[in-house]
């Protein structure tokens, strides 16, 4: 009975990182690609340019990501320069549910903004994301993370993330507007 405790244990801690290991603003962020639900591939090279909003969360806290989305997207959406996605770290998906039910079932509700699918969590490892919360990354123009958070929506940590992505834009635009001169 101890053994299959410790196994469990082992395998559910396994998925996140302990607190001071996470990446920190400031640090480059992880390169990867990713497919969305109907089969576009993005990467962060693709991406370059523009500021990523990454809302990186598993299917139990689904609801949590999704309204980080929808906040996101009712400010940003006609701003060609950020690009805000939700990464559902896909590994908490019993193996015996097949991929193409699980896409369709994505297609027939859509996240409010491009949902990428990490099947074996190598991104999440990647970003080192805790399980419980959203884990919210703002990758500013020079490809390093310049917001990260894990938190459930409130007005006044939407405020913290919206300035940072305002300030990243203001700053795009005085570089736009040296590249012109």
């Amino acid at each position: 009975m101890s053994s299959i405790l410790l196994f469990m244990f082992t395998y559910v801690t396994s998925f996140s990182a302990p607190v001071q290991d996470q990446l920190k603003v400031g640090e480059a962020a992880p390169d990867f690609i990713l497919r969305s639900v109907d089969g576009q591939e993005y990467s962060t090279k693709k991406l370059s340019g523009k500021i990523i909003v990454l809302i990186m969360g598993n299917r139990k806290i689904r609801k949590e990501d999704n309204e980080w989305g929808k906040i996101i997207q009712e400010d940003f959406e006609r701003n060609d320069r950020v690009a805000a996605f939700i990464i559902g770290d896909m590994r908490s998906v019993p193996s015996f549910v097949p991929k193409s039910f699980l896409k369709k079932q994505l297609q027939k509700k859509p996240a409010p903004v491009t949902f990428l699918l990490d099947w074996v969590g190598k991104v999440h490892q990647q970003y080192k994301t805790q399980p419980k919360l959203p884990n919210l990354y703002v990758i500013g123009l020079t490809g390093r993370i310049i917001f990260r958070k894990n938190w459930k929506l409130n007005q006044n940590r939407y405020l913290e993330l919206k300035s940072v992505i305002d300030k990243e834009l203001l700053n795009l635009k005085r570089k736009d507007k040296n590249d012109k001169e």
